[in-house]
């Protein structure tokens, strides 16, 4: 049975993933059918994104007290239910506060499904793990680049959000099914401060490098189909994104015995991602420009689960530490692909942006590094 609970995780991750990248997927027809500009729907993907973020402190305590996988299951069946409720929101004002709304299941899902692994696994079945529960999420999203603008003449912009429920009802009635007390918290951690939890070296690391992962992989998102477009290249780049987001995040744990510890796994990776945005901020040739920000991608994506697992492991508080590593990570998703979009207005090019995302990476990399080794 706890064999079997380490699998539903993934099942509602990706529908989260999903719904996350649904709007994304089909931008002119969303701006038509709900008479949104194209501000309006950037902020259809950022305001969950700070969602994500708002709900980690009452999720880390909830985690303190509760089953993983209680919290996992209420979670999941509250994002299933506003998934249904946003496939048929008619205006863009009830789409946007229902996308608010998720962002807070979703976020409370994220972290709970985390947790959920951190306490079923430990070293590297525990990064392997997260690295698949990362990698459902970003697979999520390249099904809905991939889905959605075929549903969107069928249903409309808001129906193309239908689809996440698929995997959520079967994952929360599986874990209503399940013996769920493999997940509870340990006997004391729910009587330690969290803010001892947020002043471990580790846990502070592991934060500044989800920090440089998300922000550098959401920006990278953002910008890539629009700037391999000015190289006059054309194709379906932003599933090829998540698809090597999605090899990153999932590969990377199955990487972990090469490099012996998650802390060198994330420095390293984060070390190549630095050099490859280094590049790119100064120009190199054509080449290189199409091709670097996919290994760039590949880079802050394999140390995903590395990181879930550095906090964990530094405390008995995991799902406090895990919730303030979501939390940092998140709302760098909301600031830093709106400052590198400023970057772009101010100087016409994508260098600043690119200057940006190596030097939070560099400092990501010092960070971990200053950890000592476990």
């Amino acid at each position: 049975m706890t064999r079997a609970l380490r699998y539903v995780p993934h099942l509602a991750a990706a529908g989260v993933g999903y719904v996350l990248f649904a709007y994304a997927a089909i931008p002119s027809v969303v701006v038509a059918e709900l008479g949104a500009g194209y501000a309006q729907l950037g902020l259809l993907t950022s305001a969950p994104l700070l969602s994500f973020a708002l709900v980690q402190p009452v999720g880390g305590r909830l985690l303190e007290r509760h089953p993983a996988a209680d919290v996992l299951m209420w979670a999941t069946l509250a994002h299933a239910g506003l998934t249904v409720a946003l496939s048929v929101a008619p205006t863009y004002p009830v789409a946007l506060a229902l996308r608010v709304a998720w962002g807070l299941a979703a976020g409370l899902l994220i972290g709970a499904g985390a947790t959920h692994l951190a306490r079923l696994a430990e070293g590297a079945a525990a990064t392997r793990q997260q690295g698949v529960f990362g990698g459902m999420i970003t697979l999520g999203g390249a099904v809905a680049f991939a889905l959605a603008p075929r549903l969107a003449p069928l249903v409309g912009s808001s129906g193309t959000q239908a689809p996440g429920v698929a995997l959520a009802v079967p994952a929360a009635l599986a874990l209503a099914a399940m013996d769920r007390r493999p997940t509870a918290p340990t006997a004391t951690a729910g009587d330690g401060p969290a803010l001892s939890v947020l002043a471990n070296p580790a846990v502070a690391a592991a934060a500044l490098a989800y920090v440089a992962i998300i922000g550098s992989y959401v920006t990278l998102s953002t910008f890539i189909t629009a700037y391999v477009a000015d190289l006059g290249l054309v194709g379906p780049l932003n599933v090829l994104v998540l698809l090597v987001a999605t090899a990153g995040r999932a590969g990377g744990g199955a990487a972990l015995p090469l490099v012996t510890s998650d802390r060198r796994l994330t420095a390293g990776s984060l070390v190549v991602a630095t050099a490859g945005f280094g590049v790119l901020a100064v120009g190199p040739g054509p080449a290189l420009v199409a091709g670097l920000p996919l290994v760039a991608m590949l880079a802050v994506t394999a140390p995903f689960g590395a990181v879930y697992t550095l906090a964990a492991s530094a405390t008995d508080m995991e799902g406090t530490a895990i919730a303030a590593v979501l939390a940092a990570g998140n709302l760098a998703a909301v600031v830093l692909p709106t400052v590198a979009g400023a970057l772009r207005d101010a100087t016409g090019g994508y260098g600043g942006g690119f200057a940006l995302l190596a030097a939070v990476d560099a400092l990501a990399v010092l960070a971990v590094l200053a950890v000592r080794e476990v």
